[in-house]
């Protein structure tokens, strides 16, 4: 795996995009008009493919220079609210596991009639459209490779189909040099893979709605948030253990979103006894609210494509701790500190430092907050056309 790189910082033209924004181009040149598949919005667990094929389409939008099209399989139902683009959407006739095998099987049907002939088709990520014209592909993480245990034989068989469809496209965008390593590992020219890292709008702090968090689940000490899809590569039962070691009167681990596949989430959570609050799923707004409950967010997964959770408690201001040697301490940086995420000792130490040293955690929060207020969508779609560019005038 690459060494952790500065996700704020320029690196050379040919392999990462700029995630400096700068002016949008004039109003009066002709828009590049962009197909923007959204299918992962409607997946059982979205988690955070879909969270950023949207955040990136509404960034988008919001550009006079790019009119972005969604683009589908067949629903009977919209997304989940906060899934909601916001953006002009087709979809196919075809159900998505019968649209997705006919595109990676026999590259139909050809979307580009549907979308309207736009001038580049962005395939976002869950699988590769069919299509003739220029074709921009994200891939997130080959996390199914370093984990094989993780995910089903029919999960492998689909993320394989995605990487082996995503050999053709002209440039594909993956979120972090960690990612940009195993692609390359993988098979993919050096040119073809640009990296443009992901980003997060500032969320208002809720105080009020925090302070409620806190009196409704009884929370008068220390809090430890982990905020993201239950699965083992998120590595729970090892933060469990991590913070039952610590014997600090009142800590409390709080675990919120959804159950994705093949954790026993009761099972890894059982060394903290009643020191757990789990949510399940929320609403974005609470979500953002326990950032703010929260004294420290500790994020030590085996492997991520990059991390939102992270960037998003960096919003906040919330001290992190997360993982050493992945994608996530490119994401924080020398703003948080970063462990070795199988030891439990390590990461133990980690957390004592932060809930027992205000002056740390403070001037970790700050500096935290500051490297988000980089790191936006605005950004990155800045970043995505860019390369759009590149791709239609090589």
């Amino acid at each position: 795996m690459a060494q952790p790189a500065d996700l704020t910082a320029s690196t050379t033209a040919s392999t990462t995009a700029s995630t400096t924004a700068s002016p949008a181009a004039s109003p009066a040149a002709s828009p590049i008009r962009v197909a923007h598949l959204l299918e992962q919005c409607w997946h059982r667990v979205p988690g955070g493919t879909a969270v950023a094929a949207v955040g990136l389409a509404r960034a988008l939008h919001a550009r006079p220079d790019i009119e972005v099209t969604g683009l589908t399989a067949r629903h009977r139902t919209g997304p989940p609210d906060h899934l909601d683009a916001g953006v002009p959407t087709v979809s196919s006739r075809l159900p998505r596991a019968v649209l997705y095998e006919l595109w990676h099987r026999l590259h139909r049907p050809v979307v580009d009639r549907l979308t309207g002939y736009p001038d580049l088709v962005h395939a976002t990520g869950g699988a590769v459209p069919a299509t003739d014209l220029p074709l921009v592909a994200t891939i997130h993480d080959l996390a199914w490779r370093h984990h094989p245990e993780v995910a089903t034989l029919r999960g492998h068989r689909m993320f394989e189909a995605w990487l082996s469809d995503a050999r053709r496209a002209d440039r594909v965008v993956c979120p972090s040099e960690a990612t940009r390593s195993d692609l390359l590992e993988a098979g993919f020219a050096d040119h073809q893979v640009v990296v443009i890292p992901l980003g997060a709008d500032p969320v208002a702090a809720a105080p009020d709605l925090a302070a409620e968090l806190r009196a409704r689940h009884g929370l008068d000490g220390p809090v430890v948030l982990w905020v993201g899809t239950v699965e083992p590569r998120k590595n729970l039962p090892v933060l469990a253990r991590a913070v039952a070691s610590l014997d600090l009167d009142g800590l409390t681990l709080v675990v919120v979103g959804p159950t994705g596949w093949r954790e026993d989430l009761s099972a890894a959570v059982a060394p903290l006894g009643d020191g757990v609050v789990v949510t399940g799923p929320v609403d974005e707004p609470t979500k953002h609210a326990w950032f703010d409950a929260a004294d420290v967010f500790c994020f030590p997964s085996l492997l991520e494509g990059f991390g939102l959770p992270v960037l998003e408690a960096m919003g906040h201001g919330t001290p992190v701790v997360t993982s050493a040697g992945t994608a996530t301490e490119e994401v924080v940086g020398d703003a948080g500190l970063t462990v070795d995420p199988a030891d439990v000792d390590g990461l133990a130490e980690a957390l004592r430092r932060l809930l027992g040293d205000s002056d740390l955690a403070e001037r970790l929060g700050a500096a935290g907050r500051l490297r988000a207020s980089t790191m936006t969508w605005a950004a990155t779609a800045e970043a995505t056309v860019s390369l759009y560019r590149e791709v239609l005038d090589p």
